[in-house]
């Protein structure tokens, strides 16, 4: 349970306006002693559930990881900070999505449509032209999904954007603008 509920954003169309500002997500994959971290490029889809893409070479250790734990925790931030200024009293603004789920991957043989969907919605993501898939794909790289449960999906901010338009980071103002933080107010009652 999120200890400050009032920073928490639950709308998917501003939780899909947060992801579409981030560039990279950090993918925890189970390993002993402690967990394997990796940053990577995504896409993602936002359905009953949220899945992420993400491609990689054909073999490694990740791969190795994945394939005996396909469980998995998924981060995606951005964080400004309002050196000298301030945003309705705050110095700093983050936005984050944390999403717990279970990577799998996508065959191209037995499941090309999944496959080319899912490189579209990478190459999209990351501001790709969607006529950047080629035929080479397939023998190159490993298309992975990765589903999450929307119940398994946290988003939050320091400033909550209420609507996507509220989602990128405002510009700051000169230090001593007074707070205003009403929705937070009307979030908790």
């Amino acid at each position: 349970m999120m200890r400050q509920r009032a920073r928490q954003v639950m709308d998917r169309d501003v939780i899909c306006a947060m992801l579409d500002m981030m560039d990279t997500i950090h993918v925890g994959i189970h390993d002993e002693p402690a967990p394997y971290v990796v940053p990577l490029n995504f896409g993602y889809e936002m359905g009953g559930e949220l899945v992420f893409y993400f491609h990689c070479a054909k073999e490694g250790y990740k791969l190795c990881l994945l394939e005996a734990n396909p469980h998995v925790c998924v981060t995606a931030s951005a964080f400004i900070s309002y050196a000298g200024g301030s945003v309705k009293g705050h110095m700093h603004d983050y936005r984050s999505v944390i999403a717990r789920g279970v990577a799998q991957p996508i065959d191209p043989q037995a499941e090309p449509e999944a496959f080319w969907h899912g490189l579209e919605c990478l190459l999209r993501h990351n501001g790709r032209d969607i006529e950047d898939r080629h035929a080479s794909a397939v023998r190159h790289i490993q298309l992975w999904k990765i589903v999450c449960r929307m119940e398994d999906v946290t988003a939050k901010a320091e400033i909550t954007p209420r609507t996507p338009e509220e989602v990128p980071f405002a510009p700051a103002k000169p230090d001593g603008v007074p707070i205003d933080e009403s929705h937070i107010l009307d979030a908790r009652r």
